[in-house]
């Protein structure tokens, strides 16, 4: 009878990261334990704390490997339309791939599990991301064209930071986020902010 391969080194984390990525689509991140994760990748707990001291360690871990994999699933290039609405458009429809992919339901557990972390994390969550890093060479490419009454540099730091919290706000509702709710979001809300 021969004997199972045993996994080490990449190869078992490589395993640990795919079955933790499944697990959570299939029973859902808040459902998901470590001893599942153990056992999908034909390892011990042991072998997974070593490596991530948390779930949400383990997660984030699995969706980057996820994406670096798919990464049509990614969009890496600054929206330059020309045109600042449909710049902000594009800006909003990055996440729509992630969403679809890992679940509303799922990105608000993970959410409900960072936020009472969030003052430990090691950026700022609201300032310190792509969509805020975007968002800026967007408005200085907006300015350039004429299309804003205050310049940049100017506007309040919490209209520009109405991408990251309006996205959050979705996540934590559970509302669908999508084709429409991008548009709306952008003509009703981010238009009239970041043009005002």
């Amino acid at each position: 009878m021969p004997t199972e391969h045993r996994k080490r080194g990449p190869e078992l984390e490589a395993a640990i990261l795919d079955a933790a990525f499944k697990i959570m689509q299939t029973n859902g991140y808040d459902q998901m334990t470590m001893a599942q994760i153990a056992t999908a990748a034909h390892t011990n707990k042991n072998a997974i704390y070593r490596r991530w001291d948390t779930k949400m360690a383990v997660i984030t871990a699995a969706a980057k490997r996820y994406f670096q994999s798919h990464p049509e699933l990614v969009q890496h290039e600054l929206p330059d339309t020309g045109n600042f609405r449909n710049d902000l458009i594009a800006l909003m429809q990055l996440p729509l791939p992630a969403i679809q992919v890992i679940g509303s339901h799922n990105l608000k557990a993970i959410a409900l599990d960072l936020l009472p972390n969030v003052s430990s994390v090691k950026f700022d969550f609201l300032n310190d991301n792509y969509f805020q890093r975007f968002l800026t060479k967007i408005l200085a490419h907006a300015a350039a064209r004429g299309d804003l009454k205050t310049t940049p540099e100017h506007l309040p730091a919490a209209a520009k930071g109405q991408p990251t919290l309006l996205l959050l706000s979705y996540i934590l509702s559970e509302r669908p986020y999508d084709q429409a709710a991008v548009q709306s979001l952008v003509d009703d809300i981010l238009l009239p902010v970041l043009t005002r």
